[in-house]
């Protein structure tokens, strides 16, 4: 059967530029970014455009660069394109594989793989964020090394990055417990990821040092995204129906529960941190600029990324060594979101 041919509406689909931005690159024109004329021009290589191995460069160079890496994210890719946090991971994610010569193409899980890339040029794979296992399993079966950013599945052979979301979390709390708070709680849905679960556990385990009760309804606030300040609101309001204690101090799961969480405490008439302290986690600019700026966990975003690309090349020398899992800590950033306790009189 013969092969089908490649248009530039199919790059400019799996590049996410115009076809008016793929045909200037294309054709060596200036008025594209340097970024986006290598991607364009990576893309067009692996899906077959050019004839031959080697694809002229606009400048008239020749580009000799080695293998592809694949980069997948999750299906709801528009998350991650509006995410702070994600992007700036990506952004390590590609700009390592650059600086090593090498070419990439991202795709979304929900996107067949063997239409996409020349499996012939792959020689690794980088997953972001969750992915589902039966895609994992598919990206298993191309018999090359895979590195997952805060992810990791036991039916898959990979090495993980994650961030310390334990550790964090765990200093975190224990510095809100030196401040005198004992009646504390964690905010967010631990099934929305291991991180967050990871996150938890950080936070129990260091109130059970301190001897903090954390077997209370209080303890764990659950709360998805959506919706959540409607959902947080019935919280309080269920608590003051059953006349229950009101936390001092609450240790969200990451800054955007944090800002969310602020906001419907400040509504309720509390201060912060007079009345109750904020923590969160990412060290994400808009915790920056909430009123008090908010405490958090900083990551290295960028270096997260790169250091799965690293990881991976490593991987692709060594496949006779066991998978690993990489821990990447982070700082406590104390800003005015947190306080001791007030006294009671």
């Amino acid at each position: 059967m013969a092969r089908k041919k490649i248009t530039m509406q199919k790059i400019s689909e799996i590049a996410g530029v115009s076809k008016y931005v793929v045909s200037k690159t294309l054709n060596g024109k200036p008025g594209v970014s340097e970024t986006t004329r290598k991607k364009v021009l990576n893309i067009a290589k692996e899906l077959g455009y050019f004839k031959g191995d080697i694809l002229a460069t606009s400048d008239g160079k020749r580009d000799k660069n080695g293998g592809l890496i694949l980069v997948v994210v999750p299906n709801q890719n528009e998350y991650f394109e509006n995410s702070p946090y994600w992007g700036r991971v990506i952004d390590g994610v590609t700009s390592g594989i650059y600086e090593k010569n090498l070419n990439t193409i991202i795709m979304t899980e929900n996107q067949e793989i063997k239409e996409h890339i020349n499996i012939k040029k792959l020689i690794g794979i980088i997953c972001v964020g969750q992915i589902s296992t039966d895609y994992l399993l598919d990206l298993q079966r191309l018999a090359v090394p895979i590195v997952m950013i805060d992810n990791e599945d036991a039916l898959i052979k990979s090495d993980t990055i994650f961030k310390d979301n334990f550790g964090g979390v765990n200093r975190m709390t224990k510095h809100l417990i030196a401040l005198g708070h004992t009646q504390i709680a964690f905010v967010g849905d631990i099934n929305f990821s291991l991180s967050f679960y990871d996150r938890w556990l950080g936070f129990r385990i260091a109130c059970e040092q301190a001897g903090v009760n954390t077997e209370h309804s209080q303890a764990q606030i659950s709360l998805a995204y959506h919706n959540f300040e409607n959902k947080f609101n019935d919280w309080i309001a269920q608590n003051e129906k059953k006349h229950l204690s009101f936390p001092t101090a609450f240790v969200c799961a990451n800054d955007d529960i944090a800002v969310n969480t602020m906001k419907v405490l400040t509504k309720q008439g509390l201060c912060i941190p007079e009345d109750c302290s904020v923590t969160g986690f990412d060290n994400l600019e808009v915790g920056m600029y909430t009123t008090p700026p908010i405490s958090t966990v900083q990551v290295m975003k960028e270096s997260i990324g790169r250091r799965a690309v690293s990881k991976l090349l490593w991987r692709i020398n060594h496949e006779q060594f066991p998978p690993e899992k990489i821990l990447v800590d982070g700082d406590l950033m104390i800003r005015e979101s947190v306080s001791s306790p007030k006294v009671k009189e």
